[in-house]
């Protein structure tokens, strides 16, 4: 018999799946829309008065037809007043989700806030819990004391209409009183203190007729408009480039101080995380898995996965050849396991890990982490193997740092002198006379590679070199007829003669002279056969030299 496949569900399970999902949506649906509810439905306690918002145990889920979709699984978490919460993880573990229940945006009727609370303060005092608020209620709220940056401005804003129109429907809405005179100086206000210099020609501007950092500027005086008590930043930075990232973050911040409202800041970034937040929340398929302070989280990671973030960012001063990435994929949403969900991924898995889902531990007051291994039986080995592994990464990164060290320690004096070859003035040789270059030329022509070895024996005895040019000078004539009789050792002595004229150029200028007259007849010796040499040199002895110059 075949083992059934798990992820194939048969046409009969899925219409049980279709019909179970409608009735649940609709009883849903119909909580959202009751209208004259009394305040005490919705009215709720906050359990820190510190706090703006504290999500309580939230589920929301995605009615589908192949199954439940859990997004958000029991997520629990405070935003503390005038603080910025940082909610980070990787995609599709319900980051964003969590955000839009509190802003009751999710996408339904597919998308329904399932169980849970959310309980927020109001500016007047009052807390609502949001999940049980009914949809009439909620527009009064949402803009006003809630404001929402969306990820991308070009999928939130309207194309149809203009910049200004868009934001003086904010103002038109949650003011009272307002006219469209108003609404429009508060427009223009909140472009110019967003960073917009030419707020009248964005004010008129179409969405696709601007930038993406302006079409971000325009999104953040939107959600500025009413100086909202919460805003929720989704990835807001996301398809900035680097520099309108730090502006815009810059921006946020100072905004932040001058409303004192507080952040929600959703993102995938740890350096926007580390820079901008004050507390941080990590969140893995649906569950809340690690929460603490920005320094408890970033210098004290406890949870296997949130160190396995940190390990994926890429360092400056370390060379390493691959970045760390966390092995295998995030479970189905649809058939969660009833264990931990990273248990398949982790590194540090034990036999303890095989129980149910794992409930929270709390390491310090701000700090807790949802792992068997910081269980009180198991924390004193969890320690343990930590230090190991970080004193392992210390001799690690030490022995690299001394590999560096050595490299650099090679390379410095081979670069010094490579400087020093390359700074040291070039010694070029001052070229002799035009006579004794022609001299040379001749002789490198003419001298075949045994008289070669001759010159070089000649040249190494400068004395005997010196009298055979004297004897060459007084007799020219009868050295010419001497070597159209041996045309081998007129060569030889042309190439002797040649190396005493340049001796003697660069001794002295009387021994240029010499030299040069020597050369001369050696040239021509060397030149002609017998008769036509003997003329042609005797021709040239008569001609007087040219003298040196001083």
């Amino acid at each position: 018999m075949k083992k059934k496949n798990s992820s194939y569900i048969s046409f009969k399970e899925s219409r049980a799946i279709i019909k179970s999902n409608r009735v649940e949506i609709k009883r849903l649906e119909k909580l959202k829309k009751r209208k004259n509810v009394p305040e005490e439905e919705y009215t709720a306690t906050m359990h820190d008065e510190n706090n703006v918002v504290e999500f309580d145990d939230l589920h929301t889920f995605f009615f589908t037809d192949t199954g439940v979709v859990k997004a958000v699984d029991g997520v629990s978490f405070d935003i503390p007043a005038h603080a910025t919460v940082g909610v980070v993880g990787e995609s599709g573990c319900g980051k964003s989700v969590t955000s839009l229940s509190l802003m009751r945006l999710v996408q339904g009727p597919q998308g329904q806030v399932v169980s849970g609370s959310m309980r927020y303060k109001l500016k007047n005092g009052k807390c609502y819990d949001i999940a049980k608020l009914p949809q009439r209620e909620m527009e009064k709220i949402s803009g006003k004391e809630i404001a929402m940056i969306f990820q991308e401005p070009m999928t939130s804003l309207n194309p149809v209409f203009t910049i200004g129109y868009q934001l003086d429907e904010v103002t038109l809405l949650h003011i009272e009183g307002a006219t469209k005179q108003l609404a429009k100086e508060k427009s223009l206000e909140m472009l110019e203190l967003v960073g917009i210099a030419n707020k009248e020609g964005v004010y008129k501007s179409y969405p696709h007729e601007l930038s993406g950092g302006m079409r971000q500027r325009v999104m953040i005086a939107m959600a500025l408009c009413c100086h909202p008590n919460l805003i929720i930043a989704d990835e807001p930075t996301t398809a900035l480039d680097v520099t309108i990232q730090a502006q815009i973050l810059d921006l946020l911040r100072n905004l932040k101080n001058k409303f004192d409202s507080s952040i929600m800041l959703i993102t995938h970034d740890l350096g926007v995380i580390a820079e901008m937040a004050d507390y941080v929340v990590v969140m893995y398929a649906g569950r809340i898995i690690e929460a603490g302070n920005v320094m408890e989280i970033f210098d004290h990671p406890s949870h296997p996965y949130t160190i396995g973030l940190l390990k994926s960012k890429p360092v400056i001063n370390k060379k390493v050849d691959e970045l760390y990435s966390i092995k295998g994929r995030v479970p189905n949403a649809v058939n969660l396991p009833n264990y931990c969900y990273f248990k398949d991924r982790c590194d540090m898995c034990k036999e303890c890990c095989n129980g149910e889902y794992p409930g929270f531990v709390q390491l310090s007051p701000t700090h807790k982490v949802a792992c068997y291994l910081y269980n009180p039986e198991n924390i004193a080995q969890t320690q343990k193997e930590q230090a190991e592994s970080a004193l392992q990464a210390e001799e690690s990164e030490r022995a690299e740092r001394s590999a560096v060290s050595d490299e650099s320690a090679v390379s410095a004096p081979q670069s010094a002198e490579k400087n020093s070859a390359d700074t040291q003035p070039a010694v070029t040789e001052q070229a002799p006379e035009n006579t004794d270059a022609s001299a040379q030329e001749t002789a490198a022509t003419v001298a075949k590679p045994a008289t070669a070895k001759k010159t070089t024996t000649a040249a190494k005895k400068p004395a005997a070199t010196k009298s055979g040019a004297t004897a060459t000078k007084s007799k020219t004539a009868s050295g010419a007829t001497a070597a159209a009789k041996k045309p081998a050792t007129a060569k030889t002595s042309a190439t002797k003669t040649a190396t005493a004229a340049k001796t003697s150029a660069k001794s002295a200028p009387a021994a240029k002279t010499t030299g040069t007259k020597t050369t001369t007849a050696a040239k021509t010796s060397a030149k002609t056969p017998a008769k036509p040499a003997a003329k042609t040199s005797g021709g040239r002895t008569g001609k007087s030299s040219p003298k040196p110059k001083a």
